[in-house]
């Protein structure tokens, strides 16, 4: 009888017990991370820290076997544009090479800040000194990158362009945002930077993935009538084609919702979430491609009627993805995620963690490892501090 309750008791208490995860390496002051899945199924992230009351620190670490690396500097500045919108990143090129980047001011004014990257083919014991990809030299609003793997596995990247609004952001008058972009061959010599669309929305996050031969950038256009859609843009066999919009949404705004889409890519097909508000209505949507993004499917909405947006994505399987949004509580935010299926079915709506409002939150991080998701956000109530959560799929 006694081998029996112990037997019980031993099983319950190993039912019982959860495994746990372990934390990224954040410190006190620590804010806007950015979270990426590695090759091997590990996850890499970025993010700002303050070494004193005037220079912060651009720190990484990666994931891997349930343990984090210490966190390591990739660089120092008393110039970093620290904005909870724009925020640094980290990219994985191949087993040796990792890429980052991060805005920086480059004079006075409020939004002239250049683009810095910097590669390691250390895989990040040592960087290299920070290369500036456009080069028209003018103090003016350079940001919202994302790198992409191009179809020579080399690096590529787009980026906000403000050198036609003199002026500085804002002051659409004088000139438009552009979107540009340049790649760099195996040796990191840099190729021209080009713009590939001439009037885009000012401060929209952009997103891009490269799937097979294609290379798909998400942004969110501006066209003269201030309508405001979200746009592909292609790359095929080297030539840039035609931007075209995921969905007519008709979402007319006179500004900037600083709220841009993410792609994910996954064995040839590509997921796209955005935030949109036509006639007033707030919606976060989600549309997947199965033909190299030459098209989308029709929208699937995916929030619960009062969405921020911030949205991000992550597949967990061949046919399902899980997006990640802000929904509003009241006078606070809401972190949740549901799975979305290639069928359009979803799941219920999840709560991560209810937060106080504002744009200190950041973007939340999303990445699914295995069966758990780890989840990223900036804490600004009280103490600075980005706080993690995983989530069991």
């Amino acid at each position: 009888m006694k081998k029996i309750i112990l037997l019980i008791l031993g099983l319950i208490v190993f039912g019982c017990t959860k495994q746990e995860f372990s934390k990224p390496p954040f410190g006190e002051g620590s804010r806007y991370p950015h979270l990426v899945k590695t090759m091997n199924g590990g996850l890499l992230v970025s993010w700002f820290e303050p070494l004193d009351s005037t220079t912060f620190g651009l720190y990484w670490s990666e994931y891997s076997e349930n343990n984090w690396t210490e966190k390591n500097m990739i660089y120092a500045s008393e110039d970093f544009f620290v904005n909870w919108a724009d925020f640094p990143s980290i990219f994985e090129l191949n087993d040796t090479t990792l890429v980052a980047h991060w805005p920086e001011m480059s004079s006075t004014g409020t939004y002239e800040y250049d683009v810095k990257v910097v590669y390691s083919g250390d895989r990040g014991s040592t960087w290299c000194d920070p290369i500036v990809p456009h080069r028209d030299g003018k103090h003016a609003e350079h940001g919202f990158v994302s790198f992409y793997k191009n179809a020579d596995r080399n690096l590529g990247m787009v980026w906000l362009d403000g050198r036609q609004m003199v002026g500085g952001h804002g002051h659409h008058s004088a000139g438009n945002m552009n979107l540009y972009t340049t790649s760099f061959d195996g040796e990191f010599e840099q190729d021209d930077d080009i713009p590939i669309d001439a009037m885009v929305c000012e401060c929209c996050p952009t997103s891009a993935v490269q799937v097979g031969k294609a290379t798909i950038v998400a942004y969110r256009d501006r066209l003269e009538s201030e309508i405001r859609n979200i746009n592909i843009i292609r790359k095929v066999d080297d030539e840039w084609e035609e931007p075209y919009p995921v969905f007519e949404d008709g979402w007319e705004i006179p500004g900037c919702p600083v709220n841009g889409p993410k792609l994910v890519e996954k064995d040839g097909k590509v997921a796209i979430a955005w935030f949109t508000a036509p006639e007033g209505d707030p919606r976060i949507n989600v549309a997947f491609s199965t033909d190299f993004g030459k098209s989308f499917s029709n929208p699937i909405r995916i929030d619960d009627g009062k969405p921020q947006g911030r949205v991000d994505l992550t597949w967990i399987n061949e046919n399902t993805i899980i997006a990640s949004l802000l929904e509003v509580n009241e006078d606070e935010s809401d972190i949740v995620y549901r799975k979305i299926n290639l069928d359009g079915t979803q799941s219920e709506l999840k709560l991560v963690e209810t937060l106080g409002g504002g744009r200190g939150i950041g973007y939340p991080q999303i990445e699914a490892v295995d069966s758990q998701m780890l989840v990223l956000w900036t804490n600004s109530e009280g103490k600075t501090q980005i706080q993690s959560k995983w989530i069991s799929l």
